[in-house]
């Protein structure tokens, strides 16, 4: 049973897949960097499942599954 659920959880949880552009600016003077400023942008899509668990329109359901897998335990 516990295998079942390891790998249901395993099968729900997505890779994470994030849309990243790098930016890099830098000032130079005599040859030399002076001020370089490194940006990382990531625009992340969520998981349902995380989603369910830390949003707060879906607290009540959460609590209430998470009750119902302790007490068939």
């Amino acid at each position: 049973m516990v295998k079942r659920i390891v790998i249901l959880t395993f099968l729900l949880i997505q890779p994470l897949k994030a849309e990243c552009k790098y930016y890099a600016e830098a000032d130079v003077v005599n040859d030399k960097i002076v001020n370089k400023k490194e940006i990382y942008k990531c625009k992340e899509n969520e998981n349902f499942l995380i989603k369910f668990m830390t949003d707060e329109k879906f607290h009540s359901a959460f609590v209430m599954t998470t009750m119902m897998i302790m007490e068939n335990l």
